[in-house]
């Protein structure tokens, strides 16, 4: 029976082995689960991180560029002509309501207005949120962002957010009743202005919005620059945008922010000014041109002074229109500037023109100074006594000082060049070029000189060092002959008949 339980428990093996073989097997299946895993969500997981997106499609297909270019240009059409809809449509019924405010003539029709304003703004605001998902769209497309960015990752956010705050306010017929009080000005009159006065007044701010559509339908707006600014790292935005209508059409977008500027601050200061004329009298007799006068004068920094804005929104007004002014002014001073710079070629003809100038002067000079000799030699030949004579001092004054203007004049003619300053800069490297090469040619020609000189004078060098070698050794061997004299000098030293022998070298 042992020997039977023996065997049984050989054959089976040690519970202990077997209890590992079965967690080793268990740990396996485990892994072999979590790889299988892991391989799964490999392949469903979405690539959506930048860094992967931006490692595919390394080139854009400029044919679907292009399609998503011109989509995005036709929204943005779209949108331009929605607002300037709604400006007029806002300017009409801010007149009607205004002329016809002490009776209710036009109440349903200043109501329809209304609705047709308030609707076709927020049609705007919807038309600018797809616009500019359709530029993203666009700038993925055109690989200027990575494909997976979304809007919130780019500065199109920023950009939409200002559009957004300037398409929002906009007058309602459900604030057509509502008044805002105010004190005036030098006389303490309680005045007041309706919410939609107020409303229609910040609206106007959206013709800016006109002209930066504007720019974006001219001939440097293309998905070829686009390319071009990607390549060069450059911002293909807004900002790029006015810089290089600014290069191509100064003059033209300068009238267009003048037109624009005048509309809005003058419309502005209508609106301001407008509230202390509340009765019939006073509505019918006013005049538009006191507005559009004093806003004129104020974008171009003039200001006479004789009509002045006596609101504070009406000065709020004229603040951000002479901020404005002063901007366009300095940007056409510039712009003038810049066009009234000659070229190259008007330089050169400029400068030879000076010189031309300059020689003639100096032949003028020239004649006067000969002419001054001539005097002095034939007043010398007549006058015997020369010595103290105011004349001839007089004379040689005047010598003097015209040879010094004419080496003025010299000098002058000799610092005018004709040259442009990249030609000038040009010739100037290439001379010192020169003039380094040369030095490194006589260097050259210096250290092969050495070399030859050193070849030839190695002989003679070697000879006279072992002769030098063969003297310092002769000199420390002493003969017998000198030895022997020396001997007889000490011995003989008192007879002062004997020839002393000494060494002199």
């Amino acid at each position: 029976m042992n020997i039977q339980n023996q065997g049984s428990v050989e054959l089976s093996g040690n519970p202990v082995s077997r209890a590992n073989e079965d967690e080793a097997i268990q740990y396996q299946k485990r892994l072999s689960v979590i790889i299988l895993n892991q391989i799964e969500r490999k392949r469903t997981k979405q690539k959506s991180t930048i860094i992967q997106s931006s490692k595919h499609d390394a080139f854009e297909d400029s044919r679907v560029t292009r399609v998503y270019f011109e989509r995005y240009r036709v929204l943005e059409q779209g949108r331009l002509w929605v607002i300037c809809a709604t400006l007029i449509l806002v300017v009409l019924e801010y007149e009607v309501s205004f002329l016809h405010q002490l009776n209710d003539t036009y109440d349903d029709e200043i109501k329809i207005l209304l609705y047709l304003i308030m609707i076709l703004s927020i049609v705007t605001i919807i038309m600018t949120f797809i616009a500019y998902l359709a530029e993203l769209e666009f700038k993925k497309r055109s690989l200027s962002i990575p494909k997976a960015s979304n809007i919130f990752q780019t500065n199109l956010i920023f950009l939409l957010s200002l559009e957004t705050i300037i398409l929002l306010p906009c007058p309602t017929p459900f604030t057509t009743e509502y008044k805002v009080f105010f004190t005036q000005r030098y006389t303490n009159q309680i005045r007041f202005y309706f919410i939609n006065e107020i409303l229609t007044f910040i609206m106007l701010f959206r013709s800016l919005l006109i002209l930066n559509i504007a720019f974006k339908f001219q001939d440097f707006y293309s998905n070829r620059v686009n390319r071009l600014c990607r390549i060069y790292s450059v911002d293909f935005g807004p900002h790029f945008i006015f810089k290089v209508a600014i290069r191509e059409h100064p003059y033209q977008t300068l009238c267009g922010l003048f037109c624009i500027g005048l509309f809005i601050f003058s419309y502005q200061l209508e609106i301001s000014e407008r509230s202390l004329l509340r009765t019939q009298k006073e509505v019918l007799s006013y005049n538009f041109n006191n507005s559009f006068w004093v806003c004129m004068i104020t974008i171009f920094t003039v200001g006479y002074g004789d009509i002045y804005p006596s609101t504070d929104l009406g000065r709020f007004s004229m603040t951000l229109g002479l901020f404005y002014g002063v901007a366009l002014t300095s940007l056409f001073t510039a712009i003038l500037y810049a066009d009234l710079q000659p070229f190259s070629q008007e330089r050169r003809s400029i400068t030879l023109l000076d010189k031309a100038n300059l020689k003639i002067s100096i032949k003028q000079f020239a004649q006067k100074a000969m002419l001054n000799l001539f005097k002095l030699q034939s007043y010398l030949y007549r006058q015997k006594n020369i010595k103290n004579n105011p004349a001839i001092k007089e004379r040689v004054s005047k010598i003097k000082n015209v040879s010094r203007k004419s080496e003025n004049l010299r000098r002058i003619y000799r610092t005018i060049d004709t040259e442009d300053l990249i030609t000038i800069a040009e010739r100037r490297f290439k001379e010192m070029s020169h003039f380094f090469s040369e030095y490194y040619y006589m260097l050259e020609q210096m250290q092969s000189q050495q070399e030859v000189l050193e070849d030839l004078d190695t002989p003679r060098i070697h000879s006279i060092q072992k002769s030098h070698t063969v003297t310092s050794a002769s000199r420390e061997i002493r003969s017998k002959d000198d030895q022997y004299f020396e001997e007889l000098i000490d011995s003989q030293s008192l007879n002062q008949q004997l020839m002393q022998f000494n060494d002199e070298e």
